[in-house]
């Protein structure tokens, strides 16, 4: 099947097979279209939309390219601001008053490049230091360096250093982790030479709690819910085989203690996780899932699977690889298998109770779109369009918009941002019941780089 979408390279790499991922790697909910013009789709509906508390954001700042140059415009109107002429940046996160990002996929620099000022000039925050992975939450920084150092700092310091050091024991070569609740969960050396999962305090005290023997391979893998933090947990990083049973779930408090391993008699094996993905109380994956005379993974062999985040539990979805999978209210899941079909599948007691093929062909992607974790609304990506899942019938609406050939949403943000190629290659927002759209900018944009909510 020729997609339609096409994913961005940093989605694509979700499939790696390695064992360890790339410094560069991340997950980001990005797609565009391989072809100039599509039909624009948006999301969401009453039956999908969430309760007033959990409402997403209406206000948020796009960072844009045109022309080489770096532009912010805001959701809430006024004219597009040059940040930067010439720019070149890979994992832009906003944090503060200040854009941190890497050079790009192969660069060790950590650089600043402040929001406030038009004329500054991007900075090194990370002076000093070989950075090999960083993140940013809230007004903190938080960075590993090569030699097994994990920094905070906060976003009004001038350099990395002027932080704490949370932990020297971290191993740079699994440098992910992530930060829940007070702690900060990354891949340490026991005893100086064999590599767990761990976790600490933020700031740097208390003692280090060790989880499980492994690593995390990406923060991708750590997944929470209202009360749980779940891992999926690399056993065997050092061994360099592209099949191996080595996959463990663990389980544990979201304000840290004792962790569980759910799967521990019965592993999974590593391709058939790299291929699948997390669906909210269950992670899908492909057992027996090959590589093509490409390398990439070929989802006509293999057959789907979940496992259950709460109990462990491994349910058979579907005959042949699963392609995507998404919530679709309480107890259901979408998916789109290698052939282009679509599926919703209904769970009791770790079973399927019902199946249900969608009428839509050459479906390349299912998405949820959600906002504090809660499912917001789900939607199907296909060759003659995109369309709403209503949760309650099963049913699909399309959403027919305007000619686009580029699109992003992030989660905790309302609506869809997308390049209008009807128009010039203008940048333009529509909510998600695609009954409203607004021209943000006037120039032509080539990428949007980073949405950041207000």
């Amino acid at each position: 099947m020729e997609e339609i979408l096409h994913m961005q390279a940093e989605t694509h790499d979700r499939r790696k097979r390695e064992y360890g991922m790339t410094k560069g790697w991340k997950w980001a909910q990005r797609f565009a279209l391989s072809a100039m013009t599509a039909l624009l789709v948006a999301a969401g509906s009453a039956a999908a939309a969430p309760s007033t508390n959990a409402a997403a954001s209406q206000k948020a700042d796009v960072y844009y390219i045109s022309d080489r140059n770096l532009y912010r415009v805001g959701t809430d109107g006024g004219a597009s601001q040059l940040l930067r002429q010439n720019f070149d940046g890979e994992e832009l996160k906003a944090a503060g008053s200040y854009m941190y990002y890497m050079y790009d996929e192969n660069s060790t620099t950590l650089l600043r490049l402040s929001l406030t000022d038009s004329g500054a000039k991007p900075s090194n925050f990370g002076k000093g230091k070989r950075i090999i992975h960083f993140d940013t939450k809230g007004s903190t920084v938080y960075a590993m360096d090569d030699s097994g150092v994990l920094y905070a700092a906060s976003t009004k310091a001038v350099k990395l250093t002027d932080g704490i050091k949370i932990t020297e024991m971290a191993d740079p070569n699994f440098p992910a982790f992530k930060i829940v609740e007070n702690r900060i969960y990354f891949n340490a050396l026991k005893d100086g030479r064999t590599t767990w999962v761990a976790s600490k305090k933020i700031d740097g005290t208390g003692s280090v709690q060790w989880i499980a023997k492994g690593a995390l391979d990406h923060s991708y893998y750590a997944r929470t819910d209202s009360t749980r933090l779940y891992l999926m947990v690399n056993t065997g990083p050092q061994e360099q085989i592209y099949s191996k049973d080595c996959m463990v779930l663990y389980s544990l408090p979201k304000k840290g203690g004792t962790a569980k391993a759910l799967n521990a008699k019965a592993p999974i094996d590593a391709n058939a996780v790299y291929s699948g993905g997390w669906a909210n109380g269950y992670y899908a994956f492909n057992k027996g899932i090959r590589l093509d005379s490409n390398g990439d993974y070929d989802y006509t062999q293999g057959q789907g699977y979940v496992i259950s985040a709460a109990t462990g539990k491994i349910t058979k979805l579907h005959s042949t690889g699963i392609y995507e999978i998404a919530n679709v209210g309480k107890s259901s899941l979408a998916f789109n298998d290698a052939a282009g079909n679509a599926y919703v599948v209904t769970l009791a007691n770790g079973k399927v109770t019902k199946t249900k093929k969608l009428s839509i062909n050459s479906v390349g992607y299912v998405r949820n779109l959600t906002n504090q974790g809660a499912v917001r609304s789900t939607m199907v990506f296909a060759e003659n369009g995109a369309y709403l899942l209503n949760p309650a019938s099963l049913t699909l609406k399309k959403m027919v918009g305007v000619e686009w050939d580029l699109c992003q949403y992030e989660d905790d943000v309302a609506g869809i941002f997308y390049v209008n190629a009807a128009d010039g290659g203008r940048l333009y927002w529509m909510n998600e019941a695609g009954t409203k759209s607004v021209k943000l900018t006037n120039g032509k944009v080539s990428d949007i780089v980073l949405i950041a909510k207000k």
